[in-house]
Formats: C-alpha cells, sequence, structure tokens
C-alpha cells in the first residue's frame, strides 16, 4: 500500500488562521488612505497658493487679490475639479470637495496678497 501525501485538516486550519490574523492586523492599515490621500491634496494645493502669489508678484510687481490667486489654482482629477477655496489672505482653507476634507492654509504674506 502507498501512503498518500497531502496536508492534514489541522494542517489547513492552522493556515486559514494565521491568514485571517493577518488581515485583521493589515485591514486597518488600508482603510484610512482616502483621507490621508485628500489631505496630501490639500496640503499641494496650500504650498501651489504660495508659490502662485510669489510668482505673481514677480510678474505683476504689485500684491494679487486673494481670487486672483485661487483663480489661477485648479485642482483637478480626471479632467473634474475636485477643490475648492475659500477663506482670506490671512486663512486660507482648500476644500477637498468629494471627500469634504478640509486643509487650513499657511498665511499668504500680505506683501504677496490683498484684499479678502
Amino acid at each position: 500500500m502507498r501512503k498518500q501525501g497531502g496536508f492534514t485538516l489541522i494542517e489547513l486550519v492552522t493556515v486559514i488562521v494565521i491568514l485571517g490574523i493577518l488581515a485583521a492586523v493589515a485591514l486597518p492599515q488600508f482603510t484610512n488612505l482616502s483621507t490621508s490621500a485628500k489631505t496630501a491634496v490639500g496640503q499641494s494645493a496650500c504650498g501651489t497658493l504660495q508659490s502662485t502669489a510669489v510668482m505673481l508678484y514677480a510678474s505683476n510687481k504689485t500684491s494679487s487679490g486673494y481670487g486672483t490667486l485661487n483663480s489661477q489654482i485648479v485642482v483637478s482629477s480626471g479632467g473634474a475639479t475636485v477643490g475648492t477655496w475659500s477663506g482670506t489672505c490671512a486663512a486660507p482653507v482648500f476644500t477637498y470637495t468629494v471627500g469634504a476634507v478640509a486643509t487650513s492654509c499657511t498665511a499668504v504674506a500680505a506683501t504677496f496678497c490683498s484684499g479678502p
């Protein structure tokens, strides 16, 4: 008689339990990636606002209004605008409209930004 090879039921159950534990530990790491990505988009937009203010000042030799700065920046994904601006030069806010994640930006220097 030949001995049959294969896995025992205990070995299979052990592997399934280990995979379940790994999945339970790894799953929370991936669930919050969407919010983190939207926050990163907001932080990137804030940096773009600061750079835009400096570049417009350099080209015009005068400060620009907050609305003018915001109109220069379009944050899009797949051709659709995904964010909106609000606030003032002193307290700009970028909101990722798809998930309503708001990111407060640092103030734009008064030298570069004028008005509300």
